[in-house]
């Protein structure tokens, strides 16, 4: 069968190929790729479960979006709304555990093997979230956090702050007025922010710029020259020196601009029109009627990229492998979607076709696995290598498919056969009476339980590893 399930990523197509598929009606559905990596969705919403071959992987959804887990070589992390947790054991370094109620509670061992707990906004010390260490006592009244080798505390804050560092000093009385050093080659004044900033600039690229807003500003350095006029509706900024190609107009801002470089380009006339592009052409956005029309081209050395969208109908992409030496272009993927009714992938080897696809994305995600994927009633998958076509309808209720050694053919409940490889099985009303064999082997069943081999397993299609293999 060639479906797409996009279930832990691989960096080989054929390891994603689904070998096996099971439903039940639109409830249950079970996925099995070639490597062995199988998905389990009972829906709608109820529970996914996403498994790799060697078991070292797995990932759970619990009537999503409320609970999600996530297990990978021995780490944990998990959510439920807005409850998260983590426990880690990196090799070579201290283990790692998280408790978070955001934005209540946080506790946990960071990596550096120190505990912390806090309860926010009372008191406690938060560690590695987004700055190293956050202490705080009756937030906003007092909050310190080091980040790097910076300290900063704050009473009031955001009003009254403190940063300093190895080469660095900040303080903010805000809005009333602010200063900060950076590295002895940056200063920043403010008075009465936004309306009166001024900044010094002593390392790359030096000079000086101010701004009184709403009114105006001026920047002045080696490469660049502006002039803002009722900032940020009006700026004209072209490029001195090595950046003489350099120009940026915004008049006003966020309708019409233009902007050129030595190497890129963009024009926009909000919202009817835009374009970027490289001046070698190795790259191109285009959009018109932002956002329902939108093109978007990308060539490197080896992989090029074509798709337009017409949102939200329309969307369709060609993906290219390019051959280095002889430029030779091959056909990665080539994907259409007219949204809900239709969608097809394919690639050199499969091809699949979805009706209706209610997906909003060509991947895969949480909200396909939980739902979308319930409103799909008929599926076509075809591969090249072996040779096969698999018709499907109203979630494998009824199934249709023919190829190289391969037939296959199911009315629900009524009827099921399937030949592939020398196997073969058919079976009527589920098992009320059935037969499968192998060569000059076979094996009868009735009444769901009696006769037959009791190591019997399911025929299904070979995957295109196992025939390489016989």
């Amino acid at each position: 069968m060639a479906r797409d399930a996009h279930l832990l990523w691989s960096p080989s197509p054929k390891e994603r190929e689904i070998a096996e598929c099971r439903q039940f009606g639109p409830f249950y559905e079970k996925v099995v790729t070639a490597e062995g990596t199988s998905r389990e969705s009972v829906r709608p919403f109820l529970w996914t479960r996403i498994k790799s071959g060697d078991g070292m992987v797995s990932h759970d959804e619990y009537l999503w979006p409320l609970y999600a887990c996530e297990r990978r070589d021995g780490n944990v992390s998990w959510r439920f709304l807005c409850f998260f947790g983590m426990n880690r054991q990196p090799s070579g370094s201290n283990p790692q555990d998280r408790t978070w109620l955001i934005p209540f509670w946080f506790s946990g061992t960071a990596k550096t093997g120190d505990s912390y707990a806090a309860l926010w906004p009372i008191y406690g010390t938060i560690r590695e979230m987004w700055w190293d260490r956050i202490d705080f006592t009756l937030f906003p009244l007092w909050v310190t956090w080091d980040r790097a080798d910076n300290h900063t505390w704050s009473v009031l804050w955001p009003f009254v702050m403190h940063q300093t560092g190895p080469e660095r000093d900040a303080w903010r009385i805000f809005p009333f007025w602010g200063h900060t050093v950076a590295d002895g080659k940056f200063e920043s004044r403010y008075v009465m922010w936004p309306f009166w900033i001024q900044n010094r600039h002593d390392g790359i690229n030096p000079g000086h710029d101010w701004m009184l807003w709403p009114f105006a500003g001026h920047v002045d350095r080696e490469l660049e020259n502006q002039w803002l006029v009722l900032p940020p509706f009006f700026s004209f900024s072209h490029g001195k020196g090595s950046q003489s190609a350099y120009r940026r107009i915004n008049c006003p801002w966020p309708i019409f601009g233009i902007w050129d470089s030595k190497d890129s380009h963009n024009r926009r006339f909000f919202p009817f029109w835009s374009r970027r592009w490289l001046s070698n052409g190795h790259a191109e956005n285009e959009w018109i009627l932002w956002p329902f029309w939108n093109r978007r081209r990308v060539q490197l050395s080896k992989f090029s990229k074509d798709e337009w969208t017409l949102f939200p109908l329309f969307h369709h992409s060609v993906q290219k492998n390019i051959d280095p030496k002889t430029k030779e272009e091959t056909l990665s993927e080539d994907f259409f979607r007219f949204w809900p009714l239709y969608s097809n992938r394919k690639d050199p080897e499969h091809r699949l076709t979805k009706v209706p696809d209610f997906s909003i994305s060509k991947r895969t995600g949480a909200l396909e696995r939980n739902l979308l994927g319930m409103f799909t009633l008929y599926t076509r998958g075809e591969q090249t290598d072996p040779e096969r076509i698999d018709h499907q309808a109203l979630w494998g209720m009824f199934r249709y498919g023919y190829g190289t050694a391969y037939r296959t053919s199911r009315v629900w409940p009524l009827w099921d056969s399937v030949e592939s490889d020398g196997q073969w099985r058919w079976r009527i009303l589920g098992g009320l009476l059935g037969r499968s064999g192998s060569g000059d082997k076979s094996n009868w069943r009735f009444l769901w339980f009696f006769g037959g081999d009791a190591e019997e397993k399911e025929v299904r299609p070979a995957t295109e590893k196992e025939v390489a293999e016989q």
